[in-house]
Formats: structure tokens, C-alpha cells, sequence
């Protein structure tokens, strides 16, 4: 097997970058706040009281780049199936479908993780705090699956009207932000729309290019800016200075990290453009783009099988930020990517065996009503947990989702336009990197 690098015009190779970089972090994080201790053991987040991540999450919480990538990949998308001819149902179906699909499998892989060490004798209280862990990440699912379901209506908003609906969308972050600390509003959950979006807008404007053409002492100094409003609210207004903590529900720190990070990634562009050229770098983004998806939702399963395993050979769990535990992080994190590395070769032959979706463009409000059923469905798991009564439900709901998506029924008059996204979508991972085999 020979391999092919294939790179469509349009697509930024940065962008690819950014994402490749992004999921170690987010992988790695995750398995580092893994701490479990106590006798029966219980989970909780071993980072919780490290004061040093306060100040790293000011560079390392990457979530706004990931929406900014998530915003160039949507509206690129959107404008190509628009261009021939496609609808906004049919555009929110296939994106819904690309989350949906490996969400259900990954769920009921981490399910039979945990009823496996039910089985084997696992402390019940133990299983019910560490399957809340496991849930944690799918926050990112159902944010990502509500903004993407809004690119065709954003990107309208952003062809007729850029500038006011960035400052509404950002007025709105920061209103809802402020009514509910100062006011004590009971509308903070709604920045998971706004502050999301406005970041989502910013990755459309890196697709037109808007930054790149702004004089390189100018992107520094709004950086600098947007840092110094965020050294403003922490130290003049109270607000916590862990980026984690302000992303439940997002504040208006994230917003202002939002656009930081599009400054700073506009300036680091060319840099990363001329190094994911080199073949071995591309190729390594590339396979981290194919599996990209695998990785994210399966390293909490692969997370339950090395402590599944630990459990049932009796080794001991040292007591989080020890300096024992410490020690353990390496090859506690080199046990979890071996496992991550085996589902990658295992997982995406199971996936490949889901039904092709029936031809034809999908209902807009159908396809909106099968998205919310997934949202709903992932936000169920990821607010409860794994081991509650009501996650039967939501995993029959998401399954009901998946087949609503895939049958697209009502239909909508069928049109000149394709009902898939092509393989060089850039907001499907496997978009870089292909195998082919050479002629005979």
C-alpha cells in the first residue's frame, strides 16, 4: 500500500495543524485529571487543587481553537454543498450524522467497559463517580452539534451582516454574562450559545482571511488586549482565573481567549503552513485527523480499561498530586494511548458497518428535530452520568436520531446537490491522508 497525500485547493493545511495539536492536549488533560484514591477507591479530578494549571489553562485551554477550526471547516463546507445546490436541512443532516453515529458506539463502548467491571466485582460507589468522569468530554459534542446545526443561518448572517453579528453575538455573551454573576440571573447557560458562536464566527473569518490581512503589530496588540481585559475581569471583577472553571458555562473570559487565540494563530500561520508541509509532519497530522474522532470519544474507554485492569490485578492508586502518583503518570498515560492505539485499528472497521443514509436532501425542521434529539440525548449522559435509569433512554433517543438522520425522512424536493459531503470535506478528519494501492 502506497500513500497518497491528496490536498484539495481550498483546503489550509493549518487549520489540520491546529486540530493535530489540539487532541494530544485535550487527550492528555483528561487522563492527567483522572484521579482515583481511598479505600473503597472513588474518582474525582486529581487537578482540581494543582494551583499551576490555574495559569497554564491561559495558554492550554485550546476549546476556543477548536471552534475556530470548527467555524473555517463549517462554512467551508456549507459554501461548497450550497454551491451545488444543497439545503441547509441537508447540510445540518450529514454534520449531524458525522457526530452522531460515533457518539452512540463510543457510549456503548464505555457501558460495556463499566458493566464488565461491574461484573468482575467493582465497588458500585466507585463505578458511579468514575463513570461521571467518563462522561465529562461529551460536553464538547453537544456544543459542537448546536453550533454546527446554526452555520447556514450564521454564514447568511456573516455574508449580509459580519460586524453586527459579531458585536450582537458578543453583546449578548457578555450581557448574559454579567446579568447572571452581578444580577443573578438564572440565564448563564445560555453563553453556551453565544460565547460558542461568536468564537465559531471568528473561524469564518479566518476562512475569508480578514486577520491575515491585518499588519502583524496590530495582531499583537489586540493579543495583548484581549489578555489585558481578561487580567481586568479576574483581578478587577472576581472572576476565577482557571479557564476551566469559566467554561461551565462558558464566561466572558472565553470569549475574550476566543479572540486571543484567533490573533495569535492568524500571526503563528505561516510558521505552521511551512512546517505541515514537510511530509512527515503532514502525514502525522493527517493520521491524526483520520482517527481524530476515534481518539477524542474512545480515550475514556480506553481510560476504563487500564483502570478495569489495574483494578483487577490489584495494583494500588496513589493519592493524587503525590509524589507517587506523579511518577505513575507515565506510564499510567503511555497504558492509555497503547489501548488508544488498538481501538484505532478496531473501532473504525465497526463504524464502517453502519447503513449508508438514504438519498436526497432532509426537511430543515426535521433535521433540526434530530439534532436536538441528539443534544439532548448526549446532554442527558453528560449531566447524569453513565449509571442512572434515564441513560437507557437517552441512548435508545440517540439511537432513534441516528435512524431519523439516516432514512432523512420528510424529504425535501430533491435538487441538483449531493446528499453526502465529498471526502475532502475539511471538517471531516479524514480529509488530508488516504491509502491508496498503486497500479498492477
Amino acid at each position: 500500500m502506497a500513500t497518497q497525500l491528496r490536498i484539495p485547493p481550498d483546503r489550509d493545511l493549518s487549520i489540520d495543524a491546529v486540530r493535530a495539536l489540539c487532541l494530544p492536549i485535550v487527550v492528555l488533560l483528561h487522563a492527567l485529571q483522572m484521579g482515583i484514591s481511598g479505600d473503597p477507591p472513588r474518582a474525582a479530578n486529581a487537578l482540581a487543587h494543582w494551583q499551576p494549571l490555574v495559569w497554564i489553562t491561559w495558554v492550554g485551554m485550546i476549546m476556543p481553537t477548536f471552534f475556530i477550526a470548527g467555524g473555517f471547516a463549517g462554512i467551508t463546507t456549507w459554501r461548497r454543498m450550497r454551491g451545488r445546490g444543497g439545503t441547509a436541512g441537508e447540510y445540518i443532516r450529514v454534520r449531524a450524522l458525522r457526530l452522531a453515529r460515533p457518539v452512540l458506539t463510543a457510549m456503548l463502548g464505555v457501558l460495556a467497559t463499566l458493566g464488565i467491571m461491574a461484573v468482575c466485582g467493582a465497588d458500585a460507589e466507585f463505578l458511579r463517580t468514575f463513570a461521571f468522569r467518563l462522561a465529562e468530554p461529551l460536553w464538547f459534542i453537544a456544543v459542537y452539534a448546536i453550533c454546527t446545526s446554526f452555520v447556514p443561518l450564521m454564514a447568511k448572517l456573516h455574508r449580509l451582516a459580519a460586524w453586527p453579528t459579531y458585536f450582537g453575538l458578543a453583546a449578548a455573551g457578555v450581557a448574559t454574562d454579567l446579568l447572571s454573576r452581578f444580577a443573578g440571573a438564572p440565564i448563564a447557560p445560555l453563553n453556551w450559545l453565544f460565547v460558542w458562536l461568536f468564537v465559531q464566527q471568528l473561524g469564518f473569518g479566518v476562512r475569508d482571511g480578514w486577520y491575515a490581512k491585518r499588519p502583524r503589530w496590530l495582531l499583537v496588540a489586540l493579543a495583548i488586549a484581549a489578555y489585558g481585559l481578561m487580567c481586568v475581569a479576574v483581578f478587577g471583577m472576581g472572576y476565577s482565573p482557571d479557564m476551566l472553571d469559566n467554561l461551565n458555562p462558558p464566561t466572558v473570559l472565553l470569549l475574550l481567549l476566543g479572540l486571543a487565540q484567533v490573533y495569535l494563530f492568524t500571526l503563528l500561520q505561516p510558521l505552521i503552513r511551512r512546517v505541515v508541509s514537510r511530509r512527515r509532519v503532514l502525514v502525522v497530522v493527517g493520521a491524526l485527523g483520520v482517527y481524530g474522532m476515534t481518539i477524542y470519544l474512545w480515550h475514556t474507554v480506553a481510560m476504563g480499561v487500564v483502570v478495569g485492569v489495574q483494578l483487577a490485578l490489584g495494583l494500588p492508586f496513589p493519592e493524587p498530586l503525590s509524589g507517587a502518583w506523579w511518577i505513575t503518570r507515565l506510564p499510567w498515560i503511555l497504558a492509555i494511548a497503547a489501548v488508544l492505539g488498538l481501538l484505532c485499528l478496531v473501532v473504525p472497521r465497526l463504524e464502517r458497518l453502519w447503513p449508508q443514509e438514504r438519498p436526497g436532501p432532509m426537511r430543515l425542521g426535521a433535521a433540526v428535530g434530530a439534532t436536538a434529539l441528539l443534544v439532548g440525548a448526549v446532554g442527558w449522559v453528560l449531566t447524569q452520568g453513565y449509571l442512572v435509569p434515564g441513560t437507557a433512554v437517552a441512548v435508545a433517543a440517540l439511537a432513534l436520531a441516528i435512524a431519523w438522520l439516516t432514512l432523512g425522512v420528510p424529504s425535501a424536493p430533491v435538487r441538483a446537490s449531493a446528499s453526502a459531503a465529498p471526502a475532502s470535506d475539511p471538517g471531516h478528519f479524514g480529509g488530508v491522508l488516504k491509502r491508496d494501492t498503486p497500479p498492477k
